[in-house]
């Protein structure tokens, strides 16, 4: 995993010296205590990244870590999305005290313990490939199809 240092801050932008290889858009987090400020990379120049932080950059400095994930931004999906409300980092909403997350603070975007009904629509000893529908599960009035993940190496 690349780590880095913060060399400087303006606004919501922060200037890093990294250690290793860093890719476009990866995800990095600003380590301030035990905050993880969540940032992503916009721009590379030499071993120099420059990130954006998605929330406040009030008391960040020079010298605080940096870690790079290797993985960009990304979403979750699944049953219970369309009853959320979300941020543009998929935060729940509802799970916010007051009228802003706290900094730091991430929300997970499913309910983890509602069960839903699934529905197969593959059979046992049926050809499944990357992409078939396998499945599908009721959220409302919305019959989710489940499929097949793209990265299902042949067939199972």
């Amino acid at each position: 995993m690349t780590t880095g240092k913060v060399t400087g801050v303006t606004a919501n932008l922060i200037t890093v010296e990294v250690d290793g290889p860093v890719s476009q858009n990866e995800i990095a987090y600003v380590k301030m205590g035990e905050e993880r400020l969540m940032s992503e990379v916009i721009r590379i120049t030499g071993k120099t990244a420059y990130i954006q932080c998605f929330e406040s950059t009030r008391g960040i400095r020079s010298g605080l870590p940096v870690e790079f994930t290797g993985g960009m931004l990304e979403v979750e999906l699944g049953p219970g999305l369309l009853s959320k409300n979300y941020d543009g980092l998929q935060n729940d909403l509802d799970k916010k005290e007051g009228l802003f997350l706290k900094r730091g603070e991430y929300t997970s975007p499913l309910d983890e313990e509602k069960r839903y009904e699934f529905t197969a629509l593959a059979s046992p000893g049926d050809s499944i490939k990357p992409g078939h529908w396998i499945g599908e599960v009721k959220e409302n009035w919305v019959n989710h199809k489940i499929m097949a993940p793209f990265t299902l190496n042949g067939e199972w």
